[in-house]
């Protein structure tokens, strides 16, 4: 598609199911509580929500490819998604409720390559940066709003009981509905059927090895996932017990981190395309190491504020650049079983790195003691994240600059320097 492409038809269905996902997406865990889940039950949740989608996004990633209908997957995919919320109404065993969100999670890895594929043939290179700066800017707002609207007008009205989780059920299934209607509007490229793509695990080294700009971007993400992730268990340890942080701390930290989300989304969405994919990358990236580091010795609870508002900017930055040059480095026919790769590796790296973070606080705090035990992994992550964004620099560019990322910057902040004036 060209430039003209009309992209409201997909910034539409981002919004729907943003806000579809967010009315009840935060509180899964919640609800397996109140239903009696106890860690085991808790484990197979985290798995039916992070491992069984990474995994199924393989086959699932081919069959885009090799089918070539985006939109019928996507209704597909989206109805079974959306349909799952009516039973769980009903479900009175925590096995029961993972069970469904199995299903749904299931569905969750076929919608994801068939969409990401879409969004991805519908850009170009030189529109790509800004669309998906404004798609992951409606994605926050959407994410944001219907989070703050389930937190404050449900639990106001509704408390913790069952009640009110329903109705973030039905909230969901109601606007699930309005999603998958939007999707009709989507122009979806023609773009054939292939008979070849990349086989599920048995041509994943040949994948690698033919593309050089995805194999290092994948490799790199990978390895900083890893380091990113090994602070993820930490954080509500140091929320909680460290500071003392209670549910009112964690709504204002989340609406701290999705608001500066959302205003960098909408400040920096040119930059992207004007200054290159690497140097953004590298930049988001390296600032990212500043959320270990101020978890790791804040003395309260306003210095975690600040950290998830730094974290909101960085992130917002990382995720359209990200985006963008995943995009580029694939080849169209072939995306749905590439970006599947990328999630796949991306999320093993996130399940690794999580699971190593909890171990090493354990080891730790029999001989270091509890908070020094944390502070340790923190800057294990920090290190690591600083030491590996400093390599995403040696990427290869996938778009041609037309300034460097610091005039950019300041352009979008409307602080470049002005000429002075000459007079006759």
């Amino acid at each position: 598609m060209n430039a003209r492409t009309d992209f409201r038809p997909i910034f539409t269905r981002a919004t729907l199911f943003a806000l579809a996902v967010g009315m009840s997406g935060p509180f899964l865990t919640l609800y397996a509580i109140e239903l009696g889940a106890d860690s085991v039950d808790l484990g197979l949740l985290q798995a039916a929500l992070n491992t069984v989608p990474n995994i199924l996004q393989l086959p699932f990633g081919r069959l885009t490819d090799r089918l070539g209908r985006k939109k019928l997957i996507l209704y597909c995919g989206s109805s079974i998604y959306f349909s799952v919320f009516i039973p769980i109404l009903f479900v009175f065993t925590p096995k029961q409720y993972v069970l469904l969100l199995s299903i749904q999670s299931a569905s969750n890895a076929l919608m994801t390559p068939a969409w990401l594929s879409l969004v991805g043939d519908a850009t170009t290179i030189d529109n790509r940066g800004s669309a998906m700066a404004k798609l992951n800017l409606l994605n926050g707002v959407g994410s944001l709003a219907a989070t703050l609207f389930t937190s404050f007008f449900v639990y106001l009205y509704f408390g913790t009981t069952k009640t009110g989780y329903q109705f973030m059920f039905l909230a969901s299934f109601t606007f699930g509905i309005l999603a998958i209607l939007s999707t009709y509007f989507i122009k979806e490229p023609p773009r054939r059927s292939i008979k070849e793509s990349v086989e599920p695990f048995k041509d994943i080294f040949k994948a690698f090895r033919r593309n050089l700009l995805f194999s290092q971007f994948v490799t790199l993400s990978t390895i900083y996932g890893f380091f990113m992730s090994i602070s993820w268990p930490l954080m509500a340890l140091t929320q909680a017990k460290v500071l003392g942080g209670g549910p009112l701390e964690f709504g204002i930290l989340q609406i701290s981190n999705m608001s500066a989300y959302i205003v960098s989304q909408t400040i920096f969405r040119h930059i992207f395309d004007r200054a290159g994919r690497v140097p953004v990358l590298a930049l988001a990236k390296f600032g990212l190491i500043s959320f270990p580091l101020i978890y790791a010795f804040a003395p309260s609870m306003t210095y975690l504020y600040i950290a998830n508002f730094i974290v909101g900017v960085f992130s917002a930055l990382n995720d359209t650049a990200v985006l963008s040059y995943l995009f580029d480095s694939t080849p169209s026919g072939q995306r749905g079983s590439y970006t599947s790769l990328y999630n796949l590796s991306v999320g093993f790296s996130y399940f690794l790195g999580s699971l190593v973070g909890g171990v090493l606080v354990s080891a730790g705090i029999p001989i270091f003691g509890f908070t020094a035990s944390l502070q340790f992994v923190y800057l294990i992550s920090a290190v690591g994240r600083g030491s590996i964004a400093l390599m995403h620099k040696k990427l290869i560019e996938t778009r041609k600059s037309e300034t460097s990322l610091k005039a950019a910057l300041m352009e979008e902040l409307h602080l470049k320097p002005q000429k002075p004036k000459k007079f006759l």
